[in-house]
């Protein structure tokens, strides 16, 4: 089964596959009908379709059904050196696969996708933030240890 991108009809399922990501990292989702649903709904509004510096992938069902994989890439922008003289970078995030679905190449179908997306642009730069799970599937699509030490800084909420 095959990529394809996202549509607006999939945002439902791009927001329950979210909660599934936050599930499989530890984090409790919370009730359907949580604050933070309607805010990704939104979101997912924001960057769904065709966007020329974003592309959400996803596996499964016609627009509207049920998803089995997605992920987005999305371009970045940075201060030029001699590995990338534009300054551009991909980023991959939000990749997941849904629990019963996993092991069948789904997650890695949506990152080959988006890596040929961004090659397409020019962009062989690419960064992601992998969980342990997923970790495997960047590894065998060519993802490294970064060169620089991960850095977080989360100021309470206002």
């Amino acid at each position: 089964m095959l990529p394809r991108s996202a549509e607006a009809t999939d945002i439902p399922e791009l927001v329950r596959l979210r909660a599934v990501a936050l599930a499989s990292l530890g984090v409790d989702p919370g009730p359907g009908d949580a604050a933070w649903r309607a805010i990704a709904h939104d979101w997912f509004a924001e960057r769904v379709g065709e966007r020329p510096a974003v592309r959400c992938l996803v596996v499964g069902a016609p627009p509207g059904g049920p998803l089995l994989a997605c992920g987005l890439a999305w371009i970045t922008h940075h201060l030029p050196g001699p590995a990338w003289p534009d300054g551009r970078r991909g980023y991959l995030d939000g990749i997941v696969t849904d629990t019963a679905a996993r092991g069948r190449g789904h997650g890695r179908r949506v990152v080959d996708g988006l890596l040929e997306w961004l090659g397409g642009l020019g962009i062989g730069y690419v960064q992601l933030h992998a969980s342990a799970d997923g970790e495997p599937v960047y590894r065998a699509a060519g993802f490294t240890p970064g060169r620089y030490p991960g850095m977080d800084r989360i100021a309470p909420a206002p």
